[in-house]
């Protein structure tokens, strides 16, 4: 591994490189990309199809169906940052090695899980989603569905000012809390990349908001159209809503995450000078193997 030497070159971007960059790169790392999504999303599946699925007797019902349409949207936006922790592991690595390997990827991983899992699924209101949706599938409960909602609100503020969170706790593997005082934690390191970059963090959850909600309807709708002109199914049936619906969600997921993954690259390289620390690092690595 040469840190100087990366697959992506490190320089700023404007946000519409950013976006061409990602498709890119998608298209290198398709199917390792496709293997680390569907880590993640095919279990997350199955569980939104457990949650969801006292609403399937009466799917026939088109205001029962549409229900079920945002519930499932809610569920998967706010399972987006677990479901693309795979793919952040990937991105890191593939950065400085020409092969992208999963036991390489994994090593160390193990620690950071009670982490990832109270930051990202607790505080960020993954698992209280999946609870307000499990209760709003019976009996169409307005209150649950509006605190649902809510929690989608919430969770999309929280990635509007704090986006790299997942990045910071996969990749940079700081702790959560620490006795040593001088220690820099995931609360810091949060604050020291994201509050100096508050607006322009505000501009790019825009940005992205919209660009997702363009790219969803793109793709659920060519999805089902090739579902249709291939199987000759134009319905709204099980197999669409279960299966279908979630899988094209999920690759707007895994594109999503690659553009955040660019920009966090973006963000370190404008706030803290990466690409000179890149070089600095490597550098010192080729002395000290000179000297030893």
């Amino acid at each position: 591994m040469q840190l100087d030497k990366t697959r992506i070159a490190i320089r700023e971007r404007e946000l519409l490189e950013i976006y061409d960059l990602a498709l890119v790169v998608m298209r290198v790392y398709w199917w390792k990309i496709v293997q680390a999504i569907a880590i993640t999303a095919i279990p997350l599946t199955f569980l939104n199809a457990a949650l969801l699925w006292s609403m399937e007797p009466d799917l026939v019902v088109d205001d029962t169906a549409g229900a079920f349409l945002v519930y499932m949207c809610c569920l998967i936006f706010l399972e987006a940052p677990l479901a693309g922790l795979p793919i952040t592991m990937l991105l890191g690595d593939a950065l400085f090695h020409d092969k992208p390997d999963w036991r390489r990827m994994a090593s160390g991983l193990w620690p950071v899980v009670p982490r990832v899992f109270w930051i990202v699924a607790v505080l960020r209101a993954i698992l209280p989603g999946m609870g307000l949706a499990l209760i709003a599938s019976f009996e169409d409960d307005p209150v649950a569905g509006t605190f649902l909602f809510f929690a989608c609100c919430y969770a999309g503020i929280l990635r509007g000012v704090r986006p790299y969170i997942s990045e910071i706790l996969v990749l940079e593997r700081n702790p959560v809390f620490s006795k040593n005082k001088d220690a820099i934690t995931v609360g810091r390191r949060s604050s020291a990349l994201h509050q100096p970059n508050f607006g322009d963090l505000i501009i790019r959850a825009m940005a992205a908001g919209a660009f997702s909600v363009l790219l969803t309807a793109s793709v659920v709708m060519n999805v089902f159209g090739l579902r249709g002109f291939v199987f000759g199914e134009w319905n709204w049936n099980d197999m669409f809503l279960f299966v279908w619906f979630p899988c094209a969600l999920w690759l707007v997921v895994a594109f999503m995450t690659v553009v955040r993954f660019l920009c966090y690259l973006d963000l370190r390289i404008r706030r803290e000078g990466w690409e000179v620390e890149l070089v600095l690092r490597a550098e010192a690595s080729r002395m000290k193997e000179v000297a030893g």
